[in-house]
């Protein structure tokens, strides 16, 4: 069982998601409330808004006819008092028409701040929640790897960037079997994921043809889905045991030197990513799927009042347009390749013939729980991060530029 599957972690998730959920039902009481008092307000402002229109149409009505009846007053020439200054009609208007824009565009104003005051207050949760399970450790991290630390994780001395230069064997030391284990993690990325998408490719396509009992396929293909990682690895080291027939059937025919294909290095890595495949063939089948069927039906009947064959359509209508899903699965399988833990804690139980299957994370985790590094555990950690957002930027940044979008 991985790190992340501890009895621990699942209560706190339990607890995060029971706390998110009552203060979403309470959020939306209270916001129910406020619309409808909202509502009558801005009902009351209306009235107001039309009865001051009308007492303001009402005196510039009265202007123009007091302008039209009454006659000019003549003022004496030695008379010091100034003439008192009137407003016409048009100017009266000009000015009360400022005096509205000015208070809509208050009353705008204020309903953006209060519509950002709601949905802070929607998105508190989830900010509470994210600070303190992702971004809380993740800079947590970055400080301890930065430090040597004692035996309960507490840094005492610094030591920059000392740890990162020895995993990526730049400090001259010589140990590269970190470097090597970023080797194994990338061919073992190598070997799950283009089969993955590569298969589901292929089911998807066979799950779209219209015969009886297609549903009894589709179910049978998304039926890894229901089984977690931990007990596919326990089916498949069953699978593995050397002892069984077809595992002697196998070690004889690859001429291996020890019994079963996870006791020797050459077949160690591509068993477990053979059993990975299978583990992430339901996923990739059902986004492939989904994506397969969202195409509409009238571009296939097109091409083939026009000629086109079955590859010609897969060509140049299903392949451009299922893009964006296969750049998807592309990113989220190399993620999922990389952070590979269970499968190689249950079937291998350590690095492996020759440190065959020593991943880059099953190497960080025996830093941190057998050797206590926690702060060279740490500087792994953030290595790791750094690698899958390079990867992952280029892969968006070099394939988003192919991709088809309707």
């Amino acid at each position: 069982m991985s790190i992340t599957e501890c009895y621990p972690v699942q209560f706190f998730r339990s607890l995060a998601a029971q706390f998110v959920l009552t203060w979403y039902t309470a959020v939306d009481v209270i916001t129910t409330g406020g619309r409808c008092i909202y509502s009558g307000a801005t009902h009351q402002h209306e009235l107001r808004s039309s009865k001051d229109s009308e007492q303001l149409a009402h005196r510039v009505q009265s202007s123009e006819r007091e302008a039209v009846v009454q006659p000019p007053v003549h003022q004496d020439v030695n008379n010091s008092q100034p003439e008192p200054t009137i407003l016409n009609p048009s100017q009266h208007i000009a000015v009360t028409g400022r005096n509205s824009l000015k208070h809509r565009r208050q009353a705008y104003i204020f309903k953006q701040v209060r519509e950002l005051a709601w949905a802070l207050l929607y998105l508190a949760p989830a900010f509470i929640v994210f600070a303190v399970f992702s971004y809380y450790p993740f800079f947590q991290a970055i400080w301890l790897s930065l430090h040597i630390t004692d035996e309960v994780g507490n840094p005492v001395r610094f030591v920059g960037l000392r740890y990162y230069l020895n995993i990526l064997n730049l400090d001259g030391s010589g140990a590269n079997s970190y470097v090597q284990s970023l080797l194994i993690s990338c061919q073992f990325a190598l070997m799950v994921v283009l089969l993955q998408i590569l298969l589901g490719l292929l089911l998807a396509s066979f799950a779209l043809a219209k015969v009886r009992g297609i549903g009894i396929f589709r179910t049978i293909f998304t039926s890894s889905i229901a089984i977690s990682l931990a007990s596919s690895s326990v089916i498949w080291s069953l699978i593995y045991n050397p002892t069984t027939s077809m595992m002697t059937w196998l070690t004889s025919f690859l001429h291996l030197s020890q019994p079963g294909v996870l006791n020797n290095a050459s077949t160690a890595l591509p068993a477990v990513a053979i059993m990975t495949v299978w583990t992430g063939l339901g996923f990739n089948f059902v986004i492939t799927l989904a994506g397969m069927q969202a195409i509409p039906f009238e571009l296939y009947e097109s091409a083939s009042l026009d000629g086109a064959g079955r590859w010609n359509m897969f060509r140049h209508i299903t392949f451009p347009l299922l893009t964006p899903i296969l750049l998807f699965l592309l990113v989220v399988n190399t993620i999922q390749s990389f952070q590979a833990f269970t499968q190689f804690n249950v079937l291998m139980n350590g690095p492996g013939p020759d440190n065959a299957t020593n991943v880059f994370v099953y190497a960080t985790y025996r830093s941190f729980w057998f050797d206590h590094r926690y702060g060279f555990a740490s500087a792994m950690s953030i290595v790791l991060f750094i690698i899958l957002l390079l990867l992952s930027l280029l892969q968006l940044g070099f394939l988003g530029r192919r991709v088809h979008y309707r």
